[in-house]
Parts: C-alpha cells; structure tokens; sequence
C-alpha cells in the first residue's frame, strides 16, 4: 500500500500564497508520505478548472516533474474536472482530457480521475440522470479507449452529488465495460448522498483503480455555517482523519481485505489548520494500516 496525499489537502495555504506545489511535494516527502496525487484544482487559476488544461502550461508540468526529482516523491496520479453532460461542452472537455492522458503518459502517470458533471450539479427533475446518462458514458468509453493505448486508467469518483452512490457510478462503470476504465473510490464521499461510507466503500473495492481517504464531522442538521448539505439533507463538514464520525478503522480493514495495494490519497478538508490536519490525519492513517495488516 502506497499511502500519500492529495494536493487538494494544501489548497488553503496554496491559494493564499504559503505553499507552493514545490512545498507539497518536499512536506510529503519530509513528512514520510509514499507520493503526491496531483489535483489540478490546486494550480488552476481560481474559478477555472474546467476549463484548465495542465497539457499547455508547460511552466508548472516543469515544476512538477522538477519538485518530484528533487524530494525522491512520486507523482501517482492527475485529478480534474470534467463536463460530458453539456452538448456545447462536451467536445472540448474530450479534447482536453484526452491531451491529460497524454500528459499522462509523458509523466510516467499511470491514473486519471476525471468528472463527468461539474462537482455542484444536483438533480432537479425527476429522469434527468437518465436522459444524460447515454452521452456520459458514451464519451466516457471514448476517453477509456483512448487511454487504453497509452497504457493510462481512466477512472470516476464519487463525487459531488449527480455521479454520485455505489449503483451509478457501477453502472457507468458497466456501460463503459474496458481494462482501461475503474474507479477512484472515496470512502467518505458517498455520504454526499446519503449512502454509508462503509456499504459505499466495500461495493466498489473490487473495481478500484485509485483509493480516497478522508474523513467527516455527520450532523442530522448543521450546528452552524460551513456545514455541506447532503441530498438528503444531514450535514458534513471535514474532520481531520480519524476525528470524525465515519468508521475509518473497519472501512480500511475492508481495503486490506479486498488486496487492493495501490495508491491511497488523503484528502484533507477540515477546518483545523491545513498543516496539522494533514500530519496528524497522515500519522493515524497509517496507524490504521498497520493495525489492519496484522
């Protein structure tokens, strides 16, 4: 089991100037984190991701490249954006992701984990995952394929709130139906609508081509601000790893026990400050680990 961090985990003190991405990689490193998932959320202008292609901005891929040198940490794995659910977008977004996979390759990175949806999109109108659903995974299987002849894993995550629970993102999985194409499972992101982290988790293992770890604060109604409502209308908010509520020690027994041994990524979120929550969510991770292998 390869155990590091996202990017994502920094972006606070990223976007206020603290960190830059040569930090992340030299606090991994110094901090005994086994590699650097790299979200592009993390060096895209603010408000621009999707529409930000890594591929073209050769300046940062060097430093990337350079800043893994440098602190003997790999690079393990792109994350970004994605939108197959507009006509008038879906085009570009093919284009720019398939150029991610290239970038990919020329990195010596093995994983992709894209969106299909913007993170924020919910369902408003009773069929409306099932009208959008056939375009989504048509260009889904369009990108898979494409990664198939680099050698790259394409893969979705739980996330957001519309490609989202065990059953959808198993289905898109299905309806893709290549090598090339998994899972990016996020044991804490199921609770986005409503699914238990732990029933979530243990139905997507076997099909994992990437691991999340992270951890939330679960309240049936929000104590105060800063709390995301679920679809179903509880309250999460991020914890350091192992502070909050979900059941993280039986959760990374069920990854033991599957033999899943690839990249696991902490994405820190909490409220706690950037660098404690994500040492001291790194230390009890490992912990876990530990414990769940004997």
């Amino acid at each position: 089991m390869k155990i590091g961090l996202s990017s994502y985990s920094f972006r606070p003190l990223m976007q206020s100037g603290a960190m830059r991405i040569e930090d992340v990689f030299a606090w991994v490193g110094k901090h005994g984190g086994d590699h650097v998932e790299l979200a592009t959320l993390s060096v895209a202008p603010e408000g621009q991701d999707l529409q930000y292609d890594l591929s073209h901005d050769a300046a940062t891929v060097a430093r990337l490249t350079d800043a893994s040198q440098k602190s003997g940490v790999p690079l393990s794995g792109l994350c970004t954006s994605g939108n197959f659910i507009d006509d008038d977008q879906r085009e570009f977004q093919l284009g720019r992701l398939k150029r991610y996979v290239e970038l990919c390759d020329k990195l010596g990175v093995r994983f992709l984990r894209h969106d299909v949806v913007p993170w924020s999109l919910r369902v408003t109108e009773l069929g409306q995952f099932e009208a959008a659903f056939p375009a989504i995974a048509e260009a889904s299987h369009e990108l898979a394929a494409h990664a198939g002849r680099y050698g790259v894993t394409t893969s979705v995550e739980d996330h957001g709130f519309f490609m989202n629970s065990s059953e959808r993102i198993k289905r898109l999985l299905h309806a893709v139906n290549l090598p090339s194409f998994k899972l990016t499972v996020d044991i804490g992101n199921f609770l986005c609508v409503d699914e238990p982290p732990l029933t979530g988790t243990r139905a997507c293992l076997p099909h994992a081509s990437f691991v999340h770890l992270k951890d939330f604060y679960v309240r049936q109604t929000a104590p105060g601000a800063d709390w995301l409502q679920t679809v179903g209308g509880q309250a999460i908010r991020g914890a350091v790893f192992g502070y909050g509520d979900l059941p993280v020690q039986s959760i990374i027994e069920d990854i033991v026990a599957s033999g899943y041994d690839g990249f696991v990524s902490l994405e820190y979120e909490g409220h706690e400050p950037t660098q404690f929550g994500c040492e001291t969510s790194l230390k009890n991770a490992k912990a876990m680990f530990v414990a769940a292998c004997r």
